[in-house]
């Protein structure tokens, strides 16, 4: 509630204007029944029909001002609402943004989504229902009762025993219901989760024809969320009726007793409609303060779901005083010494990667190869600093790489990722990604490098072709080449290459090779193709984790049997 708090004093005038607005509708409504009692008693039955047309023109008049003063305070209601969500849905994003890998794989895409757009929604229609009701219901509560009072102390008693039941049924009702709304927020998320990963992997889903076992499989998940879902739907649908079933009982007894005191003349026909409508007020406060009591234990779990993400800080983060890349003597261009890896970051538990240490230098052409799972994507994202080791270090010419701010670092080190992607846009928009200073002449320079201008130059539109999301309207090898064109836009000093040619052809991949060279810039090469690193400076062979091998391609073909096995079957 703190960290709510801070978002509502930003839209303090807001909170202020809206609930008192309602407040002043609140006054106004308490007045109707006092002045329906003198209508009915001092005009209606004594027949007065100037007394009757006053009075219905009072009672007109404070019902217009009463829907004005509502339209206002609904007003501001919403606009602080909606300001409010949209700040925090903003910090959430901005948040999410400086996540390293680590805390994007801890809260997976379909619960970030959720969260961003679920949950705040819940907040933001929370805070819309505060602040309408934050005054006018226990205004209406406390003022029903007082004016009850007024108009007979003895009959007003059926208040006090009236609220305290209600009050507890509310609080049981809070009690049994609370703990199931975050598990039904969780339960949401697997929904998201498995649809995102079924629309996605649709191809997938077709090609090994497992529609049906999809199905089943949503189904099962929908089904886990429903059953939850029903469950405390169920036990809210008891609320309302036991509510109206106790208010009903204290009206009987008001209509009862009332008759009585009618008959020997010490209350009025309009004291017992007074009553009757101040028990009505009373009900559709109680009511609505079960309502707000409903969205407050949702809302909870929504805050602390939107609070773990704000209070979560990445485990990549800039050094305090980060020094300037430019200006440092070094050797090695990038040193591994004596790193170890794990991904849930325990250092108790076996290392993915185990005391790897290796150095490259600069304009080196280095090529890590390996089999699958053995370590080499990783060691790409221990580079870029997407994680840091469990133990050891990483240096970046000569300095530990936490040393530098991390724009400057992925400045200089630029990667084509295994699974890069393509965002909706032009092709142009797509290219400036790397360096939003980069004119055509240089696009179409990093294009003609990586090979992609070949068919580039064929679209019609040229770099004002519109990519789809995800780069569907591109072929597997026009993807890469157009990922490896971006990455090497504004010619970095470091530049990694994971397993980005694989859907080349041979001949292809050997022109992209070639025109690499012609960058001066250190390059590393993962792949699962011998030839392509063969004639690499130095070659780095894995396997589950540890350096089995490392030289150049004559030496390992001698002295390493993991690579020469790997280079022997791709060659025969």
């Amino acid at each position: 509630m703190k960290m709510l708090m801070g978002y509502l004093k930003k839209h303090k005038w807001y909170m202020i204007i809206g609930p008192l607005f309602k407040l002043f509708e609140a006054v106004l409504e308490l007045f109707n029944p006092l002045i329906v009692a003198h209508l009915i008693d001092n005009g209606i039955a004594t027949g007065d029909t100037g007394y009757i047309v006053k009075y219905a023109l009072i009672i007109l008049a404070i019902n217009v001002a009463g829907f004005g003063f509502a339209v206002v305070g609904q007003k501001f209601a919403s606009l602080a609402s909606t300001r409010v969500s949209r700040d925090m849905r903003h910090d959430v994003f901005e948040k999410v943004s400086t996540f390293s890998h680590a805390e994007l794989d801890k809260f997976g895409t379909a619960s970030l989504v959720n969260r961003l757009t679920n949950d705040i929604n819940q907040i933001e229609t929370s805070i819309g229902v505060f602040i309408r009701t934050m005054l006018r219901v226990p205004f209406l509560l406390v003022g029903a009762f007082v004016l009850s009072l007024v108009i007979n102390i003895k009959m007003s008693l059926v208040f006090l025993i009236l609220i305290p039941i209600v009050c507890l049924i509310l609080f049981i009702y809070m009690k049994k219901t609370s703990p199931y709304f975050s598990i039904i927020r969780t339960k949401l998320d697997n929904i998201s989760k498995v649809t995102k990963e079924n629309l996605s992997g649709t191809r997938v889903i077709r090609a090994f024809n497992k529609q049906q076992d999809e199905q089943k499989r949503f189904e099962n998940t929908s089904e886990d969320y429903t059953k939850t879902s029903i469950h405390v739907a169920k036990i809210s649908a008891l609320l309302n009726p036991i509510i109206f079933l106790i208010v009903d009982a204290a009206i009987i007894g008001i209509l009862a007793v009332g008759g009585w005191q009618i008959n020997i003349g010490k209350m009025t026909q309009g004291d017992v409609i007074a009553l009757i409508d101040y028990v009505a007020i009373i009900t559709i406060s109680l009511l609505m303060l079960s309502h707000i009591i409903i969205i407050f234990v949702r809302t909870i779990a929504s805050l602390n779901r939107v609070q773990e993400i704000i209070k979560t800080q990445p485990s990549i983060k800039n050094a305090e005083n980060a020094r300037k890349i430019n200006k440092l003597d070094y050797e090695a261009i990038m040193e591994f010494k004596d790193v170890c890896f794990n991904y849930n970051q325990n250092t108790n538990t076996k290392s993915f990667i185990k005391d790897l240490s290796f150095k490259i230098y600069p304009n080196q052409t280095i090529g890590i190869i390996g089999g699958t799972g053995s370590g080499k994507t990783t060691i790409a994202n221990l580079m870029t600093r997407f994680y840091d080791p469990t133990r050891g270090e990483v240096l970046y010419k000569g300095r530990n790489i936490k040393d530098f701010s991390i724009e400057q670092l992925r400045d200089e080190i630029s990667i084509v990722q295994q699974r890069s992607t393509l965002f909706s846009g032009s092709l142009r928009d797509n290219m400036k990604i790397r360096s939003e200073k980069a004119t055509d002449e240089e696009i179409i320079e990093a294009l003609k490098i990586s090979q992609a201008w070949s068919f580039v130059s064929e679209w019609n539109n040229g770099l004002d072709h519109q990519i789809m999301a995800g780069g569907k309207n591109v072929s597997g090898g026009q993807m890469q080449r157009l990922t490896i064109a971006r990455s090497i836009i504004g010619k970095p000093q470091f530049l990694i290459l994971d397993d980005s040619s694989s859907a080349l052809d041979f001949l292809t991949d050997y022109k992209l090779r070639k025109e690499l060279k012609k960058l001066n810039a250190t390059t590393v090469m993962i792949s699962q193709r011998a030839t392509s690193i063969k004639n690499c400076d130095l070659i780095i062979v894995l396997d589950n984790g540890d350096v089995v091998g490392m030289g150049k391609h004559n030496q390992l073909i001698k002295d390493c049997e993991i690579y020469r096995e790997i280079y022997e079957s791709q060659s025969k």
